[in-house]
């Protein structure tokens, strides 16, 4: 079988080669050298444009680089009938995302930003903190990412809260579910961590009057996709004194433009989308195993539901 890389990134080479002990033998091809459109079976894809999908009639898998499928979404229609969406679920994905939040969550928690004031001042003074018992941390999606997340900070002590679109039990997590229980969930919480897929539900769900229902000084952590956040509702929110600031690793145009007000307001924090990269190495076995899977006609796996968008 054939393989087609389409990125907008240039590590295909990498790939190739963390591919090759697993998938030997495998046909490993990079856009635009396809080769004859007659061979290619499956494409893995990042950010690309998706309109030559259609000049491959044996195209059977497209396999996202990433734990989210929006940029696949977004051009579905270019996706032909018949055509099966899968998806990375990586442990070393997970632990990053987990880590990334705790950061920025602590940081915010334990007033980083106030001590290294007090550093640059030289003043050798102790802030009051929360104790991690008195914090309430909700957990916006509590799929792969999002549970584990609950999970790890519920065992650090935290009140966690979690809200999924479905019903969903995690042990030390008090989990809600289903739009009529959001504005219940949001309005305890000290933090809010949006690790949500993107889909036309979830699209702009942390806007003004979703922020209104937030703790007044509550702080927004967001690692799922740009497109959740009405960014002028979360600009003026801040403002407003509703929130306390927020830190975010994606924005609605990555990279933002040089004048986009994210960039001056002193109580956000952007990330340029690093909290949980794809890593060729980890990732590499469950790629060639669904390829393995096309060649036998198994059931793939992490294979993402098209209506749902996840």
């Amino acid at each position: 079988m054939a393989l087609l890389y389409m990125s907008g990134r240039s590590d295909g080479p990498v790939w190739q080669a963390c591919l090759a002990p697993h998938a030997p033998g495998l046909d490993f091809r990079i856009h635009p050298d396809s080769g004859s459109s007659e061979d290619i079976d499956a494409a893995l894809v990042w950010n690309h444009p998706l309109d030559d999908l259609a000049r491959f009639p044996r195209l059977r898998l497209v396999m996202s680089l990433g734990a989210g499928v929006d940029h696949v979404m977004a051009f579905r229609h270019l996706v032909p009938d018949g055509v099966v969406l899968t998806r990375i679920v990586d442990p070393a994905m997970t632990a990053q995302m987990t880590c990334w939040c705790l950061m920025v969550m602590l940081d915010h928690l334990r007033r980083m930003e106030d001590y290294r004031r007090l550093h640059r001042e030289r003043r050798y003074e102790e802030l009051e903190v929360p104790l991690p018992r008195d914090v309430t941390v909700g957990i916006l999606g509590l799929g792969v990412l999002g549970g584990d997340c609950a999970r790890v900070i519920a065992a650090m002590g935290y009140q966690v809260m979690g809200w999924s679109r479905s019903p969903r039990h995690i042990d030390g997590v008090t989990c809600q579910s289903g739009l009529e229980a959001l504005e219940r969930f949001l309005a305890p919480c000290d933090v809010v961590i949006c690790l949500l897929p993107l889909t036309r539900e979830t699209e702009g769900i942390l806007n003004a009057r979703t922020m209104s229902w937030m703790k007044k000084g509550a702080f927004l952590i967001n690692a799922a996709r740009g497109g959740h956040v009405v960014e002028e509702d979360l600009v003026r929110a801040i403002d407003d004194g509703r929130l306390a600031g927020a830190a975010l690793d994606v924005q609605r145009q990555e990279p933002m433009p040089d004048d986009h007000p994210f960039w001056y307001h002193p109580k956000i924090l952007t990330f340029p989308h690093i909290a949980a990269l794809t890593v060729p190495e980890t990732s590499a076995p469950q790629i060639a195993e669904n390829c393995r899977r096309l060649h036998t006609g198994e059931p793939f796996i992490n294979i993402v539901d098209l209506d749902r968008g996840y």
